[in-house]
């Protein structure tokens, strides 16, 4: 039976991919991964390189993404690769964050098209790779931020190697819609993934629905992060070193959800959007309170979005017909979507009367600020972490 990484070893790999993206020498990674390199040979690893970007040659860049490495002594047979994150240098990186449309991923599921591109450009050389090594049966993926969507995919397109795989990331994004998180969970199993994140760290809050984190319907390994606002310290690949310390994956706190209904996020919204009630603003509680309501709103409106967004649409434009669609189908939704786009602007600061109509061009102004809100935070986390 093959043994899982621990969260520490994981944590370290995640971490260890970074010190690619420039360098061309594995001894960097084997430095910064002391507990993985006594099992996998570090130095004797091929680094990856990876495209981020638009389509256009003047707008992409190739860069080091990270690794693959082989099992020794008792993990032989093994293969580990490690995916990084965005860097703040690379305005490609964030160009590619930034394409919120989907495309038809490996499953044939809607999936993010920035994430799903960069995986291509990875997969190639993973599967050369494999190739020359036919005695694998095991492949561990392991990324932070953007690198965790990234390995995410490959693993969806792994699946035909007749390996068994194995999932870790940290911070990171959704990277397809609900169908697909829902098609993947059951194709790698839920115990073969682990995702870990912390409460506060803005980067998995995105992308919005109808985007899905894996495992499906589980809160993984939702830990406390630092502060009770929306937190740049949060999405730190060292604070989440800290945050696993030598803890298995089975004793890393779970944080309960806090709507699990459609009646306790119409409660909760009321609140919310009352002028005169509790404070929220740049509340990470609030934020993600608001982003679970508006999944519970969706969910009422079926899964259109996540099929437009197989036409082009942006998840803003798609959000705000499908939302005002609602308003005019359901009395009672329609008090939750203004109730929705009060407690948003609530969240950032702002205020607007509550007999404000809703329109689409409302909805798409207050999810437009807030998606923008989201990212400014995000990108701000990833300049923290990259110095």
């Amino acid at each position: 039976m093959v043994v899982e990484l621990s969260p520490g070893e994981a944590a370290e790999v995640a971490n260890s991919a970074y010190a690619l993206r420039l360098s061309t020498d594995m001894l960097d990674a084997a430095t910064a991964a002391p507990k993985a390199r006594n099992a996998f040979d570090l130095r004797g690893g091929v680094r990856l390189t990876g495209v981020t970007g638009l389509g256009a040659p003047a707008l992409q860049q190739r860069t080091g993404f990270g690794y693959v490495a082989f099992g020794k002594g008792p993990r032989e047979g093994e293969c580990l690769v490690s995916v990084r994150g965005t860097f703040k240098t690379s305005a490609c990186d964030w160009i590619t964050n930034a394409r919120m449309a989907g495309v038809r991923g490996p499953s044939g599921f809607s999936v993010h098209a920035g994430f799903w591109a960069a995986a291509q450009s990875l997969l190639p050389q993973v599967r050369n790779e494999l190739r020359v090594r036919r005695d694998i049966s095991t492949i561990h993926l392991v990324g932070h931020s953007l690198g965790g969507a990234i390995a995410t995919l490959m693993a969806d397109s792994l699946g035909d190697t007749g390996c068994g795989l194995k999932l870790y990331t940290f911070g990171a994004p959704r990277s397809g819609v609900e169908l697909h998180a829902e098609y993947l969970t059951g194709k790698l199993g839920a115990g073969n993934i682990h995702r870990a994140w912390h409460d506060t760290d803005p980067v998995p809050m995105l992308p919005i629905f109808p985007y899905s984190h894996v495992p499906w319907r589980s809160l993984a390994h939702a830990m406390k992060g630092p502060g009770k606002r929306v937190n740049v310290d949060a999405h730190l690949m060292p604070e989440y070193i800290r945050s696993v310390g030598e803890s298995s994956w089975a004793s890393l706190p779970v944080l309960q959800p806090e709507l699990g209904s459609l009646e306790s996020a119409e409660a909760w919204l009321a609140g919310a959007a009352d002028n005169g009630g509790a404070g929220i603003m740049l509340s990470a509680t609030a934020l993600r309170l608001i982003l679970s309501a508006l999944d519970w709103i969706l969910k009422q409106l079926g899964s259109a979005a996540g099929l437009a967004l197989l036409g082009g649409a942006t998840i803003i434009d798609c959000l705000s017909r499908l939302l005002y669609s609602g308003a005019l189908q359901s009395i009672r939704l329609a008090g939750m979507i203004r109730n929705l786009m009060l407690a948003a602007m609530r969240f950032m600061g702002r205020v607007v009367s509550a007999g404000v109509n809703i329109t689409v061009s409302f909805v798409q102004y207050v999810l437009g600020l807030l998606f923008r809100f989201i990212s400014t935070v995000a990108l701000r986390a990833v300049e923290a972490f990259t110095g």
